[in-house]
């Protein structure tokens, strides 16, 4: 209790600090860039498949349209008289809204327009009773040549438009563009297209309502959910900027089959149009530019080309679904972030376990994102990125203060645990010493494990002195190790005269069974030079048999407080065990189990040995045995013979299978399957063979 009491001070300290800098950075901006950063991959990851409402379609005047209307109208801009072609097609279908997210504030000046092709779009409009056209406001000086700001007295029909109430702060918009005014007394509803992109140029926000000298207009995305009805008067949105749920899939036509279809319609021909009008029923349709050329594409979240007409028909969607985003206030954000901190530094200092020092932080971090994440996916917006940089400046403080504090006893540890382990295992321990500790500790991880045995050690011991025995077993288990240790492989223990090893742990291997494969044949190869050595001092010559299997296995210090292991155990474990054993009954040196040659990313020439039940096993596996000693053509010769001499026999063509097998060169395998086949051939198996040989004995 007195430890955890002297803990809480310098934890609150700590916490504090964190906090001051944490709070400081963002209430100032400086973590603005990484929040914009998490936001836009929660909104690309969240809403990258998500389709907009079936009741909002758009129609993109493209590059394909642009190439279409060339020869027909000239290059852009088009006169004004198609667009009224279009309106009357797409009233045939009755939509709920037209909207054009296109400026048209001067008049036709198209060599095909003129003022008759305006009245043409117009009377199109006024017919239809249902278009909204864009108007827009701006904050500085006029910068359109020929555009002059428009000033009160507005028209009558514009302020007409206007929703009700007036707006009493100070004014910032100067200067409103409208349509030309037989265009814009002919539209149902205007709204305002203007937005603005945050400080990296990405728009995620806009208004729904704009303020006018002292009037209230609506958005372009907002304009003709008033006009429909959908939407009464969205005076609680206000006029600061709300979060644009994009959408990653979008209802979109080309203008120019709209055009090619609505051309069909004039001309009497109802057939096989490419955009059917009634696709349209009931739908607000928007029209905007995204043809690189006319200069109208936006960087949102979810691409830096999006066309600016799905920023207006985005914010459509969000209010006729109801799929709103909300941001959580700042204030409740750093409240939540204190209580994490405080809760992250006062864990660090009292927890003893470096394990857990550094997991709460982290699991605490990936919870703060998981919740972030998952609010965001029900339309909550809860910053990511304060919380985490607290977090980070609590850890990394915490840290300090227990490396100054304890650093000294952590270092005498390390010390001492150096003379002990492998360096293979000496990286893992230093960094996570304390998880040696204690015998419970173990994780389930894919392994490849290899058992290794002398033949005859038994024999062979009897016949040499003792001295001379375990001479000879030092030299062999140096060259044997320091073979395992080139293929950064970890020596489990030797017992007796046989060695057991693994790959994968402690630092992961992505190929580890191709390590233990290529281990096992440097084994068999610098055999040779242990043997000349021995033979050289009078010793035996010595055979060794190697087994290896993958699979999962539990992995841990595995033992007594007083003595650990750092060792693997499982089924998989045994199986390495029991392939090591058959060597012996094959006449292999190596033999590896199905799985650890499926494992395999670089093929290694094999024996296709057998198909075996081993003993305690009731699943048979097949089992190979690597080729040694031969070139690489005759090593894919041997291999080609023993599959097919192994498929012949497993389908019972005893003849074709001793065909095969006598194509092998001289070895144990061989004459196995050849006195096989024969005394099948004299006394068939049964209905019911399958080809499992079953090993009766390890």
């Amino acid at each position: 209790m007195l430890e955890h009491k002297k803990r809480l001070w310098p934890a609150s300290l700590i916490a504090i600090f964190s906090l001051l800098i944490s709070v400081g950075l963002d209430y100032f901006g400086a973590l603005d860039r990484l929040e914009y950063i998490s936001y836009d991959w929660r909104m690309s990851q969240l809403r990258g498949d998500k389709a907009v409402p079936e009741d909002v379609a758009v129609i993109l005047i493209d590059d394909a349209s642009l190439a279409m209307m060339n020869p027909v109208v000239g290059r852009w801009p088009w006169p004004r008289s198609i667009y009224g072609d279009v309106v009357d097609f797409l009233s045939l279908g009755n939509p709920r809204a037209i909207v054009f997210d296109l400026l048209l504030s001067e008049d036709d000046i198209s060599p095909a327009g003129g003022p008759d092709s305006d009245r043409r779009l117009a009377e199109a409009s006024a017919a239809a009773g249902n278009v909204v056209f864009a108007m827009q406001l701006q904050r500085g000086l006029p910068d359109k040549p020929g555009s002059p700001p428009v000033s009160r007295p507005l028209p009558d029909h514009v302020l007409s438009m206007a929703l009700p109430g007036t707006y009493s702060g100070v004014s910032e918009n100067k200067v409103l563009y409208l349509p030309i005014d037989p265009v814009s007394r002919s539209a149902a509803r205007l709204g305002v297209a203007s937005v603005e992109a945050d400080g990296d140029g990405v728009y995620r926000c806009a208004p729904r309502l704009y303020e006018y000298q002292g009037l209230l207009f609506p958005s372009l995305g907002v304009a003709p959910l008033l006009l429909s009805g959908d939407l009464v008067f969205p005076r609680q949105a206000g006029l600061s900027p709300s979060l644009i749920n994009y959408y990653g899939k979008v209802d979109s036509y080309s203008m120019g089959g709209v055009i090619a279809s609505a051309q069909k319609v004039m001309a009497g021909e109802l057939e096989d149009l490419l955009v059917d009008p009634f696709e349209f029923e009931d739908k607000i349709v928007f029209i905007g530019a995204s043809a690189a050329g006319l200069e109208d594409l936006k960087a949102t979240p979810l691409s830096s080309t999006t066309p600016g007409v799905m920023i207006h028909a985005s914010i459509a969607a969000n209010l006729l679904s109801g799929d709103m985003l909300q941001r959580v206030p700042k204030w409740a954000v750093w409240l939540v972030a204190a209580l994490l901190v405080f809760f992250v530094t006062l864990s660090i200092l009292r927890l003893k376990r470096l394990v857990y020092q550094v997991m709460t932080p982290v699991i605490v971090a990936l919870l703060s994102v998981a919740i972030s994440w998952f609010a965001f996916r029900h339309n909550y917006v809860i910053d990511m990125v304060m919380p985490l940089v607290s977090l980070l400046l609590a850890a990394v403080s915490g840290s300090i203060y227990l490396l100054m504090t304890e650093g000294r006893d952590k270092r005498r540890v390390r010390n001492m645990l150096a003379q002990y382990v492998s360096p293979a295992v000496l990286g893992a321990v230093v960094d996570r010493y304390e998880d040696y500790l204690e015998a419970e500790v173990g994780s389930e991880e894919r392994l490849s494990i290899l058992f290794s045995d002398i033949r005859g050690f038994t024999s062979l011991s009897e016949a040499v002195p003792a001295a001379r025995v375990v001479e000879m077993l030092n030299h062999y288990f140096s060259a044997m190790n320091e073979t395992i240790f080139d293929h950064r492989g970890t020596i489990d223990k030797f017992i007796g005269d046989a060695i057991m090893a693994f790959w994968g742990a402690p630092v992961r291997e992505p190929h580890h069974a191709d390590l233990a494969v290529g281990a096992a044949i440097d084994m068999h190869d610098r055999l040779k030079m242990v043997n000349a050595w021995l033979a050289e001092r009078d010793y035996p010559e010595v055979r060794i048999g190697v087994g290896i299997n993958t699979g999962d296995v539990i992995l841990g210090n595995i033992g007594s407080v007083q003595k650990l292991d750092y060792t693997v155990i499982g089924d998989n474990v045994n199986l390495a065990s029991r392939l090591e054993g058959l060597t012996k009954q094959y006449g292999c040196t190596i033999m590896i189990s199905q799985y650890t040659y499926d494992a395999l990313a670089s093929p290694v020439p094999c024996y296709l040995v057998d198909l075996v039940r081993v003993k305690g096993k009731q699943v048979p596996i097949r089992i190979y045995a690597p080729i040694l000693d031969c070139d690489g053509d005759e090593a894919a010769r041997l291999e080609r013979w023993s599959r097919q001499g192994f498929e012949a026999y497993l389908a019972r063509e005893w003849g074709e299978a001793i065909r095969c097998y006598e194509q092998l060169s001289e070895c144990q395998l061989k004459h196995i399957f050849i006195d096989r086949c024969l005394a099948y051939r004299q006394a068939p198996p049964p209905a019911g063979w399958d080809g499992v040989f079953t090993m009766t004995s390890k």
